[in-house]
């Protein structure tokens, strides 16, 4: 039995021509691709210079899917919209960096004006304070010449001293109503004889109202004796220790010395000895 006729073979011969144009046709094809590559990095290199004439250190490096391989340039307009891309992006990055010394630099400002705001209400106080002092002073008579000794007796923070109260250990402790509208403590019980020593609200001008004092509340007193005036400052002085005591035992008062410091056994023994000087130089005058 023959397999193989004249057309059976016609037909083998066929096949094998159209299979050999197929694999042609293949290599053709990837000469082609060969040679673009091949024109491609000559052009790289004729555009490199001097460049060309060394040999790429990329080109020989052991990577590990083997040596570099140049796979395509970019036209001139790719590498233009690259570089412009570029030059954006350092300029949003300068703009970012370039305003933050800014920001810091205002920051430091406000706390430079924070604190010379501070500084400005502390002088304002004291200022104030002082013209409170002063005041208080004018009312002795030329106080500015004399020694005159202070004691504040304050409520605690927060708290106020009640009218009522404050009139009920006033009197207690033997202070009168003056017309200076102070409370006097004289020498004598019975309101007679010289002023040792006088009380006055903490707060400006520093009067009294009798007829309002029950209704009122102060954060607290000030108690001061003139030193020049007294024929007696020792015993004057002992005397208003005593009131103060009184005053605070009543109240529940803490004491503060011409600075608003609170007052120790040092500055108690320092108004003493104030007290036993004055005393002293009267003598020495003779009066």
């Amino acid at each position: 039995m023959d397999f193989f006729g004249p057309r059976e073979v016609l037909i083998v011969v066929i096949a094998l021509v159209f299979i050999a144009m197929v694999l042609d046709g293949i290599r053709r094809v990837k000469h082609n691709r060969y040679e673009k590559l091949q024109m491609s990095s000559r052009k790289l290199q004729r555009t490199g210079g001097g460049a060309a004439d060394e040999p790429d250190e990329l080109q020989n490096a052991q990577f590990p899917s083997g040596g570099s391989r140049v796979v395509g340039i970019r036209d001139e307009a790719d590498i233009q919209q690259v570089e412009e891309s570029l030059r954006r992006s350092s300029a949003t990055t300068d703009f970012n960096f370039s305003r933050q010394p800014q920001q810091e630099q205002f920051d430091l400002d406000n706390s430079i004006f924070d604190r010379e705001r501070a500084q400005l209400n502390e002088l304002n106080a004291r200022e104030a304070e002082q013209r409170s002092r002063t005041a208080s002073t004018e009312k002795t008579g030329d106080a500015a010449q004399q020694d005159v000794l202070v004691m504040h007796l304050m409520a605690s923070k927060g708290e106020r001293i009640q009218g009522q109260a404050l009139l009920d250990a006033v009197l207690a402790c033997g202070f009168l109503f003056g017309g200076n509208k102070f409370f006097d403590r004289h020498i004598n019980d019975d309101g007679t004889g010289e002023v040792l020593f006088s009380l006055a609200n903490l707060l400006n001008p520093g009067t009294f109202d009798l007829k309002t004092m029950a209704e009122m509340e102060t954060p607290g007193v000030t108690l001061f004796m003139v030193l020049d005036q007294l024929t007696d400052p020792v015993s004057a002085f002992d005397t208003m220790v005593e009131a103060v005591n009184k005053l605070v035992a009543e109240l529940h008062l803490n004491v503060m010395d011409e600075s608003r410091s609170s007052m120790t056994k040092q500055t108690i023994d320092h108004y003493r000895q104030r007290a036993t000087s004055a005393s002293a130089q009267r003598e020495q005058s003779g009066e």
